[in-house]
């Protein structure tokens, strides 16, 4: 399979960032309840892995409710680390690790135990084949009570649905650029960019009901959808 470059190039990063707030609905949300999730059923010393880190929003949202936590992130962009040390500093609760999620989890990491795991907006990055691994290695690490918090993309199962859900995403783009920059957007022109986007990093955002399927399968007792806002969902997946 041709493996896509993905945010190996800081060219893809630096867009990201700057554009990731008029991209992704309900972004801000998403952080917020995938942190307060997190931290809500905690041990006296609280441990977190952030798979799919990024520039760690999560993880600085973590540590602003929970100061006293220590936390793992795990990314196979080495330019996105670079951001998440320009944005995080020098902070000896964090420990990054680069490593490809499409190959599990790091083996450095699969004796631990953590409070909680948490995902946003990358593990759509992740092969299909791939999930169920993964998320049996997630809840290997997790404590008994722990939860795994995976904010993502994500598409409707009929291709009707999933059709029209892209569409009103893109509308939803068009009017976040006019709002917050002031410039007039075609919707064909930024469905086309779109679709080259996801062409580029190889994104492949499967059903809900996919994702509950493969962490049943992975092991979890219960995976619930907790928030949906367009095409993008916090599942929660737990044993409790």
């Amino acid at each position: 399979m041709e493996k896509k470059e993905g945010f190996k190039l800081r060219e893809s990063v630096n867009h990201q960032f700057k554009f990731a707030n008029m991209t992704i609905p309900g972004r801000g949300e998403t952080l917020s309840i995938v942190a307060r999730l997190a931290t809500l059923f905690i041990s006296d010393e609280p441990r977190f892995l952030d798979v799919g880190c990024g520039w760690g929003d999560v993880t600085k949202k973590i540590l602003e409710l929970c100061p006293h936590a220590s936390v793992c992130m795990v990314d196979y962009s080495e330019e996105m680390f670079i951001l998440a040390k320009e944005i995080l500093g020098d902070d000896n609760r964090i420990k990054m690790i680069s490593y490809d999620l499409n190959n599990g989890l790091p083996d450095m990491l699969k004796s631990g135990k953590f409070d909680a795991v948490v995902s946003c907006h990358a593990l759509h990055h992740v092969e299909h084949e791939n999930k169920v691994e993964l998320y049996t290695q997630i809840k290997q690490v997790l404590n008994e009570s722990g939860l795994f918090i995976n904010g993502d993309r994500f598409k409707a199962e009929s291709p009707l649905i999933s059709n029209w859900e892209f569409d009103n995403w893109i509308e939803w783009m068009v009017y976040e650029v006019r709002n917050t920059l002031g410039k007039e957007k075609a919707f064909d022109g930024v469905k086309k960019a779109q679709i080259e986007w996801d062409e580029k990093l190889g994104d492949k955002p499967g059903t809900i009901w996919d994702t509950q399927r493969d962490l049943k399968q992975a092991g979890f007792q219960y995976a619930d959808c907790v928030w949906k806002s367009y095409n993008m969902a916090i599942v929660v997946a737990t044993d409790k």
